[in-house]
C-alpha cells in the first residue's frame, strides 16, 4: 500500500522538478502543462488510492486525478498539433475538443480509468507519435526521444492493464517507475525543439 503510495509521489516529484529545471527553456507551454498535470494527477491519485482514506473521498480524489490526466494528454496533443501547424485546419480543431469533451463525459458518467487509457492511446500515440514520424527529419533529435518516452508511456499501460490486481500492486508500481522515467525522456525530447522551431 505505501509503496504504491511512493511510488505515485516519485512521478509528482520528478514532474515538478522537470518542470522547475526546464520551464525557463524555450519549450512550448503545452508541453509544460502535460508533465505538471501528470505529477498533480499522481499526487490525487496517491492519495485517492490509500485504504485509510474514506470511500466516497478516495472516489472524489480519483475522479479529479483522471480529469487533470485528460488534461494532461490534452496539452499533449494539442501541443504537438499546433507546433506542426495542424491547428490552422479547423477539422483538427473541432475533432480534438470533440475527443475531449466526449471523453470527459465517459469519466463523469462512470468516473473509471478506462476512458483515459483509450483516450491516451487516441492521443499520444495515434496523434503524438504519426506527428512526429511525419515529421521525423526536421526534428530528428526530438522524435527520436518523445516517441521513444511514448513508447515507454504504453510500456506502462500495457503492464497496469494486464498484471495490476487489488491483492497485487506491484504492475501498478513497475507502471509508476515507468511513467516517471517516460516524463524524463520526453522533457528531453521537448528540449530538443529549438527556438527558432517553436510556433506558441
Amino acid at each position: 500500500m505505501w509503496f504504491s503510495f511512493s511510488t505515485n509521489i516519485l512521478i509528482f516529484i520528478t514532474a515538478i522538478l522537470l518542470y522547475a529545471v526546464y520551464r525557463r527553456e524555450n519549450i512550448p507551454t503545452y508541453y509544460l502543462n502535460f508533465v505538471l498535470f501528470t505529477g498533480f494527477s499522481s499526487l490525487l491519485a496517491a492519495f485517492g488510492h490509500l485504504p485509510i482514506i474514506e470511500a466516497s473521498t478516495g472516489n472524489k480524489l480519483m475522479f479529479v486525478s483522471r480529469f487533470l490526466n485528460f488534461l494532461s494528454i490534452y496539452a499533449f496533443m494539442s501541443g504537438t498539433l499546433q507546433f506542426f501547424n495542424y491547428l490552422q485546419n479547423i477539422r483538427y480543431k473541432l475533432v480534438n475538443i470533440a475527443l475531449l469533451l466526449i471523453f470527459m463525459y465517459w469519466l463523469a458518467r462512470y468516473n473509471v480509468f478506462t476512458p483515459v487509457i483509450i483516450y491516451s492511446i487516441l492521443s499520444l500515440v495515434l496523434v503524438g507519435v504519426t506527428s512526429f514520424l511525419l515529421n521525423y527529419k526536421a526534428h530528428t533529435d526530438a522524435a527520436i526521444r518523445v516517441i521513444f518516452g511514448v513508447g515507454i508511456l504504453a510500456l506502462a499501460a500495457i503492464i497496469f492493464s494486464l498484471f495490476k490486481s487489488e491483492e497485487n500492486m506491484l504492475a501498478a508500481d513497475i507502471g509508476h517507475f515507468l511513467i516517471a522515467a517516460a516524463l524524463i525522456v520526453l522533457m528531453t525530447g521537448f528540449s530538443k525543439l529549438t527556438k527558432n522551431e517553436i510556433k506558441n
